[in-house]
């Protein structure tokens, strides 16, 4: 037997109308402190930018760019400054404290990672990066809670290698990122050399 509800037990056309409302008031809140920074760096309200979700905005919209105009470019953005090698070149100033690092990683198709050193002002490191094959895009940018800078870029392209030399402009985090825009999984190597402090994956 089919079990008719009563109809007293059904929500008045008031309650549907005031639900209807409280959800759209949330997801609107919700687009405008959360998706909109994160997925596209537009933050009118300024929490994205405290939650860190609008430098996210930035480097994805960046990277959709590369993405967008990668029949029509070239292939990298910045011509490498000194290659990485064993030993300290005689071009480059001494240093008193010298570290370097090695880290490999996997990226599963569209899956993207950001790695950042901490540098001060005219420290350097020297850096090599490359991938197990096909080109990824990358953007390398720096960011400053000293100097309240959110995001700087300072390279950005599509590559399967690059090296060079980083020379920090500020005091803050100096890195790279990366997202792998093929359809198969990659492989991507980072050799880094230098004066910095600190080496971490934010992503």
């Amino acid at each position: 037997m089919q079990h008719i509800p009563n109809p007293a037990d059904l929500p008045s056309s008031a309650k549907l109308i005031k639900s209807t409302f409280v959800a759209a008031v949330v997801a609107a809140f919700l687009l405008v402190v959360a998706i909109l920074p994160a997925e596209y760096g537009i933050d009118p309200t300024g929490f994205g930018k405290v939650l860190g979700l609008t430098k996210m905005g930035a480097i994805k919209t960046s990277l959709a760019r590369e993405a967008a105009a990668q029949g029509t470019i070239e292939p990298a953005a910045i011509q490498p400054v000194q290659p990485i090698q064993e030993e300290v070149p005689t071009a480059v100033e001494p240093v008193t404290e010298l570290r370097k690092d090695s880290m490999e990683f996997s990226l599963a198709p569209n899956e993207g990672k950001e790695i950042k050193l901490t540098l001060n002002k005219g420290e350097r490191a020297r850096y090599a990066w490359y991938t197990d094959g096909a080109a990824a895009n990358f953007d390398g940018h720096s960011d400053s809670v000293k100097h309240k800078i959110d995001y700087r870029s300072w390279q950005k392209g599509r590559s399967p290698r690059e090296e060079g030399e980083l020379v920090a402009e500020f005091d803050g985090k100096h890195g790279w990122f990366w997202r792998n825009r093929t359809s198969k999984p990659m492989k991507i190597t980072l050799l880094v050399e230098g004066e910095y402090s600190e080496i971490e994956t934010v992503l």
